[in-house]
């Protein structure tokens, strides 16, 4: 079965430049989490089970950097960073609860599995 591309993108190649941004391991958990609203970097630690400190810096470092999320620093004793997600990464929110859409409906298919 041959699939016709033009129906899945209005340009060639936005899934696979869309994927360069959230395709990384941990990057979707993240706007998951952050879709609450404002998080600071234990709560992220905490909630990803698994994550390596060094591993959740970067991602969010490549997230920042893409405009998918800001970083707010507060002058306190001891210093206080929240992530939240932009207006761009807002954007991302349809596209999670449909892959949640999708692995509520195969989860017993296996998906729990990978």
């Amino acid at each position: 079965m041959k699939i016709n591309n033009a129906n899945l993108e209005e340009r060639t190649g936005c899934i696979a430049s869309a994927m360069t941004i959230i395709g990384s391991k941990w990057t979707a958990l993240i706007l998951r989490d952050l879709a609450g609203g404002s998080k600071r970097f234990t709560y992220l630690e905490k909630s990803l089970t698994g994550i390596s400190p060094k591993t959740l810096s970067q991602r969010l470092d490549e997230l920042e950097g893409h405009g998918i999320i800001a970083k707010e620093c507060f002058r306190e004793s001891p210093p206080r960073i929240e992530y939240s997600l932009t207006e761009k990464g807002k954007d991302l929110i349809p596209l999670l609860k449909q892959m949640a859409k999708w692995g509520n409906k195969h989860y017993d298919s296996g998906c729990a599995n990978l």
